[in-house]
């Protein structure tokens, strides 16, 4: 009996995967094509192996540029969000006041709303009145803030399973909240940390709604918004744009297979006492 519902698991599994993997497959697959090859012959091999796709993407897209942008970007918040949300969710695990209680609260009502909500008075504010269009770091601030109320839900259930008793050591020993925070809290966080940032590096990366509101200049453009250099009103081309998409996938999912180990184990701990 157990043999069988193996089976069965690894069956499911097995068909998961397939499911995820195709879409993937193709992607990859017709990079090697032209165009007028994909269009006809989605799903079949191509008739020669190319890389001019990739050649033509890196030039057209201002590839390193736009490589050098998202990653600015995407570190900026990465960092700006493992500060401000670790110490958050350290103050709201252990100061229990009912002022935290209501703002922590507040944090997880606002994981319900979708960032469209936020678009338009998050431009005309930052955009119109303070005129900080086509700036990185200001893309980078509100991506981090945006991505703030997860991290402290998760931030605040794995420290609660951290035992007060290493705070109480280290106040008796002369050491502040924050030095405290910083010196035996945050070194235990590994875990967490590399969960939240992977988390936060993946929506970051492949943002464009968010990207394209702020950056509009050709200099600025992050990647996701350059892939669209291959498309106009009447025509695309198909496949040098896949292969930007390719080349713009490779390194965060390599750094998602580095952080993976970290992933469950982390998302577990901060949500059970979350």
């Amino acid at each position: 009996m157990q043999r069988k519902k193996k089976r069965k698991v690894f069956i499911l599994v097995l068909l998961v995967f397939i499911l995820y993997v195709i879409p993937f497959y193709i992607l990859v697959l017709n990079t090697f094509k032209t165009t007028q090859e994909f269009t006809i012959t989605p799903f079949a091999w191509p008739h020669s192996l190319s890389f001019d796709n990739y050649k033509e993407a890196i030039q057209k897209m201002n590839f390193w540029n736009s490589f050098k942008n998202t990653a600015i970007i995407t570190v900026t918040a990465s960092i700006l969000n493992t500060l401000i949300a670790s110490m958050t969710g350290y103050y709201f695990s252990r100061k229990k006041y009912r002022i935290n209680k209501i703002i922590f609260a507040a944090f997880l009502t606002s994981m319900v709303a979708p960032f469209q909500v936020y678009m338009i008075p998050l431009v005309k504010i930052f955009g119109g009145y303070l005129g900080l269009s086509n700036n990185l770091f200001l893309v980078a601030y509100v991506a981090a803030g945006l991505n703030i109320p997860f991290a402290v839900f998760l931030y605040h259930g794995f420290i609660e399973s951290i035992p007060k008793e290493l705070d109480e050591a280290a106040m008796i020993d002369g050491c502040s909240f924050t030095r405290t925070f910083f010196s035996i809290i945050l070194p235990l966080l590994r875990p967490i940390v590399i969960t939240v940032v992977v988390f936060v590096a993946l929506g970051v990366w492949n943002d464009y709604l968010m990207s394209s509101l702020f950056l509009t200049k050709m200099e600025t453009r992050t990647l996701s918004i350059a892939a669209f250099t291959f498309l106009s009103n009447h025509t695309a081309d198909y496949s040098p744009m896949m292969a930007g998409l390719v080349l713009g996938i490779i390194p965060v999912l390599t750094f998602y297979m580095l952080g993976q180990k970290y992933i469950i184990d982390g998302v577990v701990q901060g949500s059970v006492k979350g």
